[in-house]
């Protein structure tokens, strides 16, 4: 009975804390493409994918939320530099950049 007890529990709490998805839409990228001039919603999701690849591996992920535009507008450029030098080649393009930034300001406001 208690491992019963213990396991139930274990799995509650495990999907209360587990990370709310957000699935972005069309509307997202039009919100996008008002300041990043022809965004589409594959560019977010590309965004989103090349964030969580390539940021997560020197430092903990922040949700886009934590930062204001202007902090990731100086942020992403610098955060890809570091990654290009530190790759001995551009490992993060200029589009795929744009597709970061795009995505994190895009999903961090608050509209």
């Amino acid at each position: 009975m208690k491992k019963t007890i213990f396991f139930l529990v274990s799995v509650i709490v495990l999907a209360a804390c587990s990370a709310k998805v957000t699935m972005m839409s069309e509307s997202d990228a039009s919100r996008a493409a008002k300041k990043f001039s022809g965004t589409t919603l594959a560019n977010l999701n590309e965004g989103k994918t090349n964030y969580e690849a390539n940021c997560g591996l020197c430092h903990g992920l922040k949700k886009p939320d934590a930062r204001t535009e202007e902090q990731w507008k100086s942020i992403v450029p610098r955060m890809v530099n570091q990654v290009n030098k530190k790759m001995g080649k551009e490992e993060i393009d200029a589009q795929e950049q744009q597709n970061i930034l795009a995505y994190l300001v895009t999903m961090g406001a608050t509209n």
